[in-house]
């Protein structure tokens, strides 16, 4: 059995890097599957807020109540953190990525919810009554 030249050893191993560059370059390092929706155009926002208030029956502003959101879409968006607070005039704002969410609004052992649909780069209001 012959010995294998260091040249050989070395050609042996920069073709798999080679090939790995080629097809790099060649926009190989596409998406294989065509089932997945397209990304927002380059430079397009991808996040919207929902903003709105947190009231009791009676009108009045719940301060400090807890505002949770759930992702409605499939598969789930992303909620980059776990919830918000209502400053004291009732009010809250949370910048999320666009789909449909689920909001409830929690104070005490009083609770309600509703749904909102976030579009990039707008706000939508959803104002909800505590039960």
């Amino acid at each position: 059995m012959r010995t294998p030249r260091p040249m050989t050893i070395a050609l042996l191993a920069a073709v798999p890097l080679l090939l790995g560059v080629g097809l790099v370059l060649a926009g190989g390092d596409q998406p294989v599957s065509d089932t997945d929706p397209p990304g927002p155009p380059a430079g397009s926002p991808v996040m919207g807020t929902i903003a709105g208030a947190v009231a009791r029956p009676d009108g009045s502003p719940v301060a400090d109540a807890g505002v949770l959101v759930a992702s409605l879409e499939d598969p789930a968006v992303a909620i980059p953190e776990i919830g918000v607070r209502t400053g004291t005039d009732g009010r809250y704002e949370w910048r999320l990525r666009g789909g449909r969410y689920e909001v409830t609004a929690v104070a005490g052992t009083r609770r309600t919810a509703g749904t909102a649909t976030v579009v990039p780069g707008q706000t939508v209001t959803l104002d909800l009554t505590l039960r």
